[in-house]
């Protein structure tokens, strides 16, 4: 017969005291491990807006067309100095915009369909406060809307800020006025041939428009935003020669337009017709040879002083170059017509001074980088700042001060 040793009660105790031991040893080792692992608890997060009230007024303003997906285009504000992204502005399906006399209010002239990519069409002129970057309202437009790339001179207000004028193709074109203080669409002025709207300065409510047979058109509205004149000037160019581009750089009623050859030509559109002021090559003896000429889509800037143009400039010009980003900035005394300096083009496809003129700002055709430069008379440069991508397809930028 087997005897097996049996422990004894004592050493039974011991052993049933040493595992409640360990066993609390454990849980306790466990829950200091827990609360060391959990961090403390986040504060809960709050949303709530700002306005620009207060922020400087040096802006740059560039419109997006977002190409790649088209019907949610942009519009951005940038700190011109610092480089900062300010705010965003929704412009919907290839809209253009302008902004007022004053900067207090920008205009977007855009579109929507009811199914983003299809359905029903609205087209809308939007009015959005420029501090607060919110919508003060907006009129609906006739389905007619030009939807192109982003251009300067398709939206535009007259000078007494009364009314907008919004440029057309169906593809006739046209332009829609729209009563601003009303709130209403007032009038569609036909303009067979003729694009773009440049208004008069000194006139409450006339604007002009290039037209393809080599003249320009002056349409002057009434107090009631209807056409109380049209007239047609000289022809001032030959659009099969050499085409003037349709975006325009104005100093109150002076308007400065350039030809793809590089001819500068400047009108004065306070009349009833445009007329012709000067014309200046901008091209030396030595240009022709390496087929320079200018390209972008503001292809040129001119200085709030009139006295400079800085231009977007390429070689190997040809026939259909004329969008070609720079490979030079030349910039130009207007009083004598040479140029007076050169600086590396760094792709630029679009040029603004600010109002104050104490910066030349740029975007970058290739890159989408936007850069500021302070300016300084004789078309000396100095970056301030540079945004690596101020857009996916921006070309039309403005200048808040």
């Amino acid at each position: 017969m087997q005897v097996r040793d049996q422990p004894s009660p004592a050493f039974r105790r011991v052993a049933a005291q040493a595992a409640v031991v360990l066993s609390a040893g454990l849980a306790l080792a466990g829950q200091a491990a827990t609360q060391r692992a959990q961090p403390p608890e986040l504060p809960a997060e709050t949303l709530g807006t700002a306005t620009l009230a207060g922020a400087t007024s040096e802006r740059v303003y560039v419109g997006d067309v977002a190409i790649a997906h088209i019907a949610d285009g942009k519009l951005r504000v940038f700190d011109a100095r610092a480089g900062k992204l300010l705010g965003m502005v929704n412009t919907g399906f290839a809209g253009n915009f302008a902004l007022s006399a004053r900067s207090d209010e920008i205009y977007v002239a855009t579109t929507y369909l009811s199914r983003l990519g299809r359905g029903e069409r609205t087209d809308v002129l939007e009015v959005w406060d420029s501090t607060t970057l919110g919508l003060k309202y907006e009129v609906v437009l006739p389905p007619k809307r030009a939807q192109t790339l982003n251009y300067r001179g398709l939206v535009r207000p007259s000078a007494n800020g009364r009314f907008l004028m919004v440029q057309n193709a169906t593809p006739a074109t046209s332009v829609t006025v729209v009563d601003l203080a009303d709130r209403k669409v007032v009038a569609e002025v036909p303009t067979p041939g003729c694009w773009g709207v440049w208004p008069a300065a000194s006139h409450p409510a006339r604007f002009s428009m290039l037209c393809g047979d080599g003249k320009v058109a002056t349409v002057t509205l009434d107090d009631t935003g209807q056409v109380a004149d049209r007239q047609t000037s000289a022809k001032l160019f030959d659009a099969d020669q050499d085409p003037w581009f349709h975006t325009a750089e104005q100093l109150g009623d002076r308007a400065f337009f350039l030809s793809f050859k590089g001819l500068l030509t400047e009108l004065d559109l306070s009349g009833p017709a445009a007329a012709l002021k000067s014309s200046v090559s901008l091209l030396g003896a030595a240009a022709p040879k390496a087929q320079w000429r200018p390209g972008g889509y503001q292809a040129f800037a001119v200085h709030p002083s009139g006295r400079w143009a800085v231009v977007a400039m390429h070689d190997k010009g040809r026939e259909g170059s004329h969008k070609s980003p720079a490979k030079q900035l030349w910039t130009f005394d207007l009083g004598t017509g040479k140029r007076v300096a050169l600086a590396p083009g760094r792709g630029t496809a679009s040029l603004t001074f600010s109002k104050s003129g104490q910066r030349l700002q740029a975007l970058d055709g290739t890159s989408g980088a936007l850069r500021v430069w302070q300016w300084s008379d004789g078309g000396k440069l100095k970056q301030l700042s540079m945004v690596k991508a101020a857009g996916e397809a921006a070309l039309h930028l403005e200048s808040h001060d």
